[in-house]
């Protein structure tokens, strides 16, 4: 029992040596992480840094933080942030948020409030820490801009998963989406308050590993693989899939294809709120009418991206979205 005893002691006496070694590190990459955006020319201050979480845990804990990039103008800052990691598994971190965060926007500003915010981050134990998957989920969410605005959200849900190469598979849900009051006003009733649902499932592919190097690689979007886009809206069904890839411009280039259901209510709509002049709604429900053919009040579009250009058929529709 003696020699047991003994062993036990030892173990215990490493086990807390590598803890508190273990604490300075992950508070030294914190600082470390911190000094660099500042060298860069970033704004990052806080009024506090410690970890806690001594035998099994790595808590960091940063009071009233805030960063911000003035190149670009867009910031935030918080009460605290805390991040959590396993003792021995340092490369799974959770964050947890402060019920009210603060953005800002290079035109704008926007306080978020929530009931719960954390992410999960699990990054592969390699030197250049590349992503390996991350989770981000929000309950009871607002978002309130400075000129007046806000939506709301009962839940949001992203999560990501490192596919081939530089690639990530991505989710995002949103349910339960109350846009802004002023907003619906034009709609002059003919929606419900509430998207019910918001959908995004796509694999995108990057430039650049997403990695601790990001800074400096700046991995920008090269590839959309969209499976589907999905919006609920009362009785208006709306959802696209697809291929996109950047031309050299920076321009989306490929095929999707959207399908919408009660397209005469989305008619409707785009007609309430000035999209579709009225002496232009015949023209536009015979249109519809023709490409939806015997498929009723479905409506399936085929939009060809090319040149910075959106066609239907030899139809422009409006310019090609960038994807970078």
């Amino acid at each position: 029992m003696r020699w047991l005893t003994g062993l036990v002691l030892v173990l215990a006496g490493l086990w807390s040596g590598y803890w508190f070694i273990g604490a300075r590190g992950f508070e030294g990459a914190a600082n470390g992480w911190i000094t660099a955006l500042q060298d860069s020319g970033k704004t990052a201050t806080h009024d506090g840094l410690a970890v806690r979480g001594f035998p099994n845990r790595f808590d960091l804990t940063v009071t009233e933080p805030h960063f911000a990039d003035p190149a670009t103008g867009i910031g935030w800052q918080s009460d605290f942030v805390q991040v959590l990691s396993l003792s021995y598994k340092p490369w799974h971190l959770i964050a947890a948020f402060a019920p009210t965060q603060r953005l800002t926007l290079p035109h704008e500003g926007i306080t978020l409030r929530s009931e719960k915010m954390q992410t999960s981050l699990v990054a592969q134990p390699l030197p250049a820490l590349p992503l390996d998957r991350i989770t981000l989920i929000g309950d009871m969410l607002e978002a309130q801009g400075n000129s007046g605005w806000s939506l709301r959200a009962d839940a949001l849900r992203f999560a990501s998963r490192r596919v081939d190469g530089d690639a990530h598979e991505v989710a995002l849900t949103i349910t339960e989406l109350s846009p802004d009051p002023q907003l619906m006003s034009l709609f002059d009733g003919a929606l419900p308050d509430r998207i019910g649902l918001i959908r995004l499932d796509a694999t995108l592919g990057f430039t650049a590993p997403i990695d601790r190097f990001i800074l400096e690689t700046r991995p920008r979007l090269a590839t959309l693989d969209l499976t589907e886009a999905r919006v609920d809206w009362g009785d208006i069904h709306a959802s696209a899939k697809g291929r996109l890839i950047a031309d050299s411009a920076g321009f989306a280039q490929g095929d999707i294809v959207l399908r919408l259901t009660s397209w005469r209510l989305a008619l409707d709509v785009a007609q309430s709120t000035g999209l579709i002049a009225p002496d232009a709604r015949q023209l536009w429900d015979q249109a519809a009418g023709f490409l939806a053919g015997d498929s009723g009040d479905t409506l399936e579009l085929p939009i060809s991206l090319h040149n910075g250009r959106a066609m239907v058929g030899a139809i422009p529709v409006g310019p090609a979205p960038r994807l970078r």
